[in-house]
């Protein structure tokens, strides 16, 4: 059986100056009032249609009672849907830590203070085996929660989003990569699928998510292999800036990658090393593996690192506009940032290409050379 209808009719008081909107509430039986806010007959049916249809699609009795579960469950149903998989799953984590620390219990009641408890509990929480969140992380989180409070703004569950509070945040420019640091992480890859996991970090710049959903073939929803053109194309239904993009297949991972079995549409194939069963792991599983390789090859790489490392390679070599391109930045201020630590490209500009290093810098006609490590099981 549905729900009764909400009717509001405007009363006009002689002892008021504006108009009344007045209303039966279902679940009580009481009169209630609101002020129209004018005394104009026009303007006060105007308010009285709107606040009947907020009364009666659960909006206005929400916005002063609804409880936190309910914001969420309608939040996760009407907003998270048309979100990318990865940052709905953004979404869920934060709100999750915020229900750990915070406890809310009603919409309403989040304020400053319950903000600045959150801010406190993140500094505060382990994370890794550590105490306290890195200011960057806090900072996400913030955002994201923020989004969230918003999204309720916007549907009028609340009248205003609660102020947050500016977290600093050191930026850290990218830094070059060794390529010896890279051959060590690379030594202690256990097979060729990892090997050419780590590889498509190092010669495409690829993301963490990018490579371990890379596919054989054409697909609208994931990255994929176009051997013919020699690129590696992540069409728009994947990528955060909605539109399609690409980056050249280096030869040596073109080679490797011809290699590998093919044993289902992803390119590569992670298994559970505990289970006898080969179940398939997450990718932020996969990501745990690699920094445990690097803690074992005694290095500080992960796959961020593999990417930042092939944008820096090429910084002192190419206009930031191609850069942008390889890189596949929203912004180009964001490509400059890469330009920062090009000290190397510098002195070779100087002194010659017969300078001693070892970082990353090789002119881009060196990099096959360069990059033609063993990847041959051990």
């Amino acid at each position: 059986m549905s729900e009764p209808r909400v009717a509001v009719w405007v009363q006009r008081f002689p002892d008021r100056r504006y108009l009344m909107l007045q209303w039966v509430d279902p679940d009580t039986g009481a009169r209630k009032s609101k002020s129209a806010r004018t005394d104009e007959p026009e303007e006060a049916e105007t308010a009285r249609a709107d606040l009947e249809y907020e009364l009666n699609h659960g909006q206005y009795q929400e916005a002063s009672r609804m409880t936190w579960e309910r914001f969420r469950e309608l939040f996760e149903a009407e907003h998270l849907p048309g979100l990318r998989p990865k940052t709905r799953r953004a979404y869920q984590n934060v709100l999750n830590s915020f229900e750990r620390v915070c406890r809310p219990s009603r919409l309403k009641k989040i304020s400053e203070r319950t903000i600045s408890v959150f801010v406190s509990g993140l500094r505060q929480m382990k994370v890794r085996g550590r105490v306290g969140m890195q200011p960057s992380s806090i900072h996400v989180r913030l955002r994201f929660l923020h989004g969230a409070l918003s999204w309720a703004v916007d549907q009028k569950l609340i009248p205003f989003c609660p102020k947050f509070p500016f977290v600093k945040v050191p930026k850290k420019k990218p830094q070059p990569v060794a390529t010896e640091s890279f051959e060590r992480l690379l030594s202690k890859a256990p097979d060729m699928n990892m090997r050419t996991f780590l590889l498509s970090g190092w010669l495409a710049g690829l993301r963490l998510e990018e490579a371990f959903r890379l596919e054989w073939e054409p697909t609208d929803q994931a990255p994929y292999l176009d051997f013919l053109a020699n690129r590696i194309i992540l069409p728009a239904g994947f990528v955060k800036a909605v539109e399609d993009q690409w980056v050249p297949l280096d030869p040596k991972l073109r080679q490797v990658l011809q290699e590998l079995p093919r044993l289902g549409p992803r390119v590569f194939r992670f298994v559970d090393e505990r289970g006898k069963t080969g179940q398939l792991i997450t990718v932020d599983a996969v990501s745990n593996r690699i920094v445990r390789l690097a803690r074992q090859a005694g290095v500080k790489l992960t796959m961020r690192t593999l990417r930042r490392g092939f944008g820096c390679r090429y910084a002192g070599h190419v206009p930031a506009q191609v850069l942008q391109r390889l890189m596949r930045h929203s912004n180009i201020t964001i490509t400059m940032d890469y330009y920062a630590n090009v000290d190397d490209a510098v002195e070779e500009a100087v002194l010659g290409p017969q300078r001693n290093s070892s970082r990353n810098t090789s002119r881009p006609s060196e990099l096959v050379q360069e990059s033609a490590v063993d990847v041959s099981p051990s």
